[in-house]
């Protein structure tokens, strides 16, 4: 590397060393931020220019020039190389290059610091609408589901034991409520993450770039960062990305756990499309749901790169230090794997296939509607206690005798306790189970489908912001 390809050295009075530049250049691996390098140079320009230091015609040669290698890279015909410390080498070698002179201008009254900061906080920006449209099509799909089976009953769980009947429905809504709330979390990032911290420069504030609002609204901004210094130091927007995606990853993974069990042959719940399941290289019977299992493999890097960003903040005193280079290692990759599982996954949900029949066989295994003796005893004036009580002698006898709940005649029922007759044994079916837990958020079918057309109103605003930023 020679000296007009980096941004500093005048001090030095050596070349640097290969295997120092060897770990501390990324230009091959940061090109991805090239675009938000050269948006922010175009703004820059636009600020040199309303401080004097570039004529009008500088500032339009310079923007000409930054919009033309924006074309060449999307093109595929440029791209940094060896020589490139970081993007903001490659950005102003090839300016330089190409219009001389003018081009060595744009550095004036910027530093790499706000440079960095700013570019990842504009790609950020952007991924989180793409990410967050990719979690639409999901949530669209699980929405769909939902609606097909807002009556299907099924077991539902604790402890993974057989617990209550409910509503296929309702069970994918509650996977959809909570992947919802990290949709609404991205939201809530991209506001906290809405202050440019082009004009702090190294970290006093620049001599120069004197109205960085100008810059920040050019970008997309709400405005300028409050503090210089906190402007390039901090990284609790990059740390707070990633805990989004890792959550997000990690109720994605216990979606992809239940996915596994459903299709099972032990469960049976659920068939796979072929075209999103895969095979095995020995067992010609298998199909396996590899989607789902990479789903929860990938949300432990996820929760890596997270722990990573915040091993790499907790010790630093302000304001920047190449530590913080780490935060583009970490974005990429919940940018990368995000990229890969949701689309994936949306796939996988909307074309799997629901065994009703099967699920509502096993939805009364385990004595699962034995809450119903109770709170019909309740209902009868019963003390909950004792309903509980008897409830459970009931479960004893029925587990003592080969018997099924509802299965019971009058007499045995009267056997375990008086209170017991035989007006217990029309709640004791799966349709009556689940029609009677009729609050709001319950599972009887009309409340399911109650909830899925908020959802549906919920998500077509959603849907709706992630495409605001193309608009």
């Amino acid at each position: 590397m020679n000296q007009t390809t980096r941004l500093w050295g005048g001090r030095f009075r050596k070349s640097p060393d290969p295997r120092m530049m060897k770990l501390s250049s990324a230009g091959g691996a940061h090109a991805r931020l090239a675009p938000q390098d050269i948006a922010g140079g175009k703004a820059h320009a636009a600020e040199l220019e309303r401080a004097g230091l570039l004529s009008q015609d500088e500032a339009r040669t310079i923007v000409a020039a930054l919009e033309a290698i924006a074309a060449d890279l999307a093109a595929g015909t440029l791209a940094p190389d060896e020589s490139d410390e970081d993007v903001h080498t490659f950005i102003e070698r090839v300016l330089i290059a190409r219009i001389g002179a003018i081009g060595a201008k744009l550095r004036a009254g910027r530093s790499r610091n706000d440079q960095a900061a700013n570019n990842l906080k504009l790609y950020l920006r952007a991924e989180a609408r793409s990410i967050g449209a990719m979690l639409a099509e999901l949530l669209d799909a699980i929405a769909g589901q939902a609606e097909r089976h807002a009556a299907s009953v099924c077991p539902g769980f604790t402890h993974l034991q057989s617990a209550q009947p409910v509503t296929f429905g309702h069970w994918l809504m509650a996977h959809g409520q909570a992947l919802s709330r990290d949709a609404s979390r991205l939201q809530d990032w991209e506001k906290r993450s809405s202050l440019s911290p082009l004009g702090a420069a190294a970290l006093a504030g620049s001599a120069i770039a004197l109205t960085p609002e100008l810059s920040a609204r050019a970008l997309g901004y709400d405005g300028p960062c409050e503090n210089s210094v906190d402007a390039v130091g901090a990284r609790d927007h990059v740390a707070e990305f990633l805990f989004v995606a890792a959550m997000l990853a990690t109720n994605l993974s216990r979606l992809a756990e239940e996915v596994t069990l459903w299709t099972s042959r032990q469960f049976g719940w659920v068939v796979l499309d072929d075209a999103f399941a895969t095979g095995s290289s020995i067992m010609p019977q298998k199909k396996n749901p590899d989607i789902a299992e990479i789903s929860r493999g990938r949300a432990a890097r996820l929760t890596g790169d997270l722990v990573a960003m915040l091993g790499a903040l907790k010790g630093l005193p302000l304001a920047y230090n190449r530590d913080l280079a780490e935060d583009k290692r970490a974005a990429f990759d919940a940018v990368d794997v995000l990229g890969e599982v949701l689309p994936a996954f949306a796939g996988l949900i909307e074309t799997m296939e629901a065994r009703t029949d099967v699920m509502r066989a096993q939805a009364g295994a385990g004595f699962a509607l034995a809450t119903e003796v109770a709170d019909h005893l309740a209902r009868k004036g019963v003390p909950f206690a004792e309903a509980h009580e008897i409830s459970g002698a009931l479960v004893r006898y029925c587990e003592e005798m080969g018997r099924k709940l509802e299965g019971l005649e009058p007499v045995e029922l009267r056997a375990i306790d008086p209170r017991l007759d035989e007006s217990v044994l029309a709640v004791l079916t799966l349709d009556a189970a689940v029609a009677a837990r009729s609050g709001y958020g319950g599972t009887a079918p009309a409340r399911v489908a109650e909830q899925i057309g908020r959802f549906r109103g919920w998500l077509t605003g959603f849907s709706q912001w992630t495409r605001e930023r193309a608009a």
